[in-house]
């Protein structure tokens, strides 16, 4: 453990203490699961508007600390947005890196064991988003489950303006992807750099990517 390791943990100290004891119930609060950096910006956060899931340790969430190679630390913030119909869930151990945003208009974003954002990723969620467990994000992505405006045909009729997102265990995203309303990725899956991902793709194990996106070639596992 390096030196600016343990004097970044301690400059954020006073911080993480008052976010955990601000936005979580005391019993967990003494525990300091939640710890997060000076460029973190918090918006619209509610007492209930984070829950935490499983066993609780020091340091479980980390929000702002990871720097990725592709991000300008000296101009971005790491956002958390959750607005009071919203509520974020971490079920295990996650780090969401510099520059990243994390909104929840409304309904509920689960985040599983070992997640990772690397940067500058968004993830806007309306009605329901659900992150597996092992689950990677590279930088420039961007998740959301709605199409934020509304739209209709001749008739008036609305077309579909939410669908929930699903994204199994052990997938990772490389980065520039869009997955847009209605995307379910299967377990162990690769989404290839620049993709657009926007219906249900069935079959696990694959390398998954295009505009629009299809199933591309099979494998037997991936590691960073």
């Amino acid at each position: 453990m390096s030196f600016s390791y343990v004097l970044n943990r301690l400059l954020t100290l006073p911080r993480s203490i008052w976010f955990n004891f601000r936005y979580l119930p005391f019993r967990e609060a003494v525990c300091l699961p939640i710890w997060i950096a000076n460029n973190v910006r918090i918006r619209n956060l509610h007492r209930g508007g984070i829950k935490l899931k499983g066993k609780r340790s020091i340091g479980l969430v980390r929000l702002g600390y990871h720097l990725a190679d592709s991000v300008d630390i000296y101009s971005v913030h790491t956002i958390i947005d959750i607005r009071k119909r919203g509520q974020l869930i971490f079920t295990g151990d996650a780090h969401v890196g510099r520059g990243a945003l994390i909104c929840v208009k409304s309904g509920i974003l689960t985040i599983g064991k070992n997640f990772a954002i690397s940067g500058t990723t968004s993830i806007v969620c309306s009605q329901s988003i659900s992150i597996g467990n092992d689950v990677q994000f590279s930088w420039n992505t961007l998740v959301m489950d709605s199409d934020a405006h509304i739209v209709w045909d001749r008739n008036g009729t609305e077309y579909i303006n939410m669908q929930p997102i699903v994204i199994g265990d052990k997938v990772w995203v490389a980065a520039n992807c869009t997955l847009l309303k209605g995307t379910v990725i299967p377990d162990n899956c690769v989404i290839a750099s620049n993709s657009l991902l926007n219906r249900s793709y069935l079959i696990s194990n694959r390398i998954i990517g295009g505009i629009p996106a299809r199933e591309l070639k099979e494998i037997g596992g991936w590691r960073l």
